[in-house]
């Protein structure tokens, strides 16, 4: 047995608890080791030295309060009312199914929440896939004509246009009669968010009232789709070709 082994077992071999076979093994050990028997003499000094404390008086009065305490204790509980079955089983239940309770409150809420928010975004995809199924063939009529200077990766791109802005709901209003037929090409910045702004009239219309109606529903809300939605470049300038025609279900 080596020093740490024998060492450890000081304890049960000073208070008699090693068994025969293991009391020999250590008495063996001390018998050629100083060392040990050393830290064995020093282990005896303390234990006999601690034995010779005396040993601390209790206050006079600390039975008496520990009994009036729990007198006090056990009034107060026979004075309370039993819990009915019902009040039982709830406090059995409530630490137990109150975090899941919280859980499913927070998921909803949470599910609430981005639904609410990806609420206007469904709705503009919806209107996107209606108008490329042909439903609103009449968005067709704004044309996008090649910028010069324009990179080359950005020619022949076309922002789509957003079913329920301001510029949608002019391009489906049908012109009033044919002096009212006229037609128009203007330069605009698109921006990413969807907004778009007059830059530049390449050709302007014989009536103004048209000219001042497109700035207006620029300004009213985003002309097009977000950039994030079209898988379109952040912010382009287009040239945009409208026509006024006087049919029933088509305008700009």
């Amino acid at each position: 047995m080596s020093c740490e082994e024998t060492q450890k077992n000081f304890s049960a071999y000073l208070d008699g608890r090693l068994t025969s076979g293991a009391r020999e093994v250590v008495g063996a050990h001390l018998e050629r080791c100083p060392a040990c028997r050393l830290h064995l003499a020093e282990m005896r000094a303390i234990m006999r030295g601690l034995g010779q404390l005396e040993r601390p008086q209790l206050p006079a009065g600390l039975v008496a309060a520990i009994g009036d305490a729990l007198m006090i204790e056990r009034a107060a509980r026979r004075q309370q009312p039993p819990l009915t079955i019902w009040l039982y089983i709830f406090n059995w239940v409530r630490p137990r199914v109150m975090p899941y309770t919280i859980g499913a409150l927070t998921s909803i809420l949470l599910f609430m929440a981005v639904t609410s928010a990806l609420r206007p975004h469904v709705g503009l995809l919806r209107e996107l896939a209606r108008a490329s199924r042909g439903d609103s063939d009449d968005l067709q009529r704004v044309m996008m004509v090649t910028v010069p200077g324009q990179p080359t990766d950005m020619q022949g791109l076309m922002p789509s246009l957003n079913p329920n802005g301001a510029l949608a709901q002019l391009v489906r209003t049908p012109a009033a009669g044919p002096a009212d037929d006229d037609d128009m090409a203007i330069v605009a910045d698109v921006f990413s968010n969807g907004n778009a702004s007059l830059a530049e009239v390449v050709q302007t219309p014989r009536n103004r009232h048209m000219l001042y109606e497109v700035e207006a529903a620029l300004r009213n809300s985003p002309a097009f789709v977000p950039a994030s939605l079209d898988q379109r470049p952040q912010t382009m300038r287009v040239v945009l070709s409208l026509s006024r025609v006087n049919v029933h279900d088509r305008s700009f």
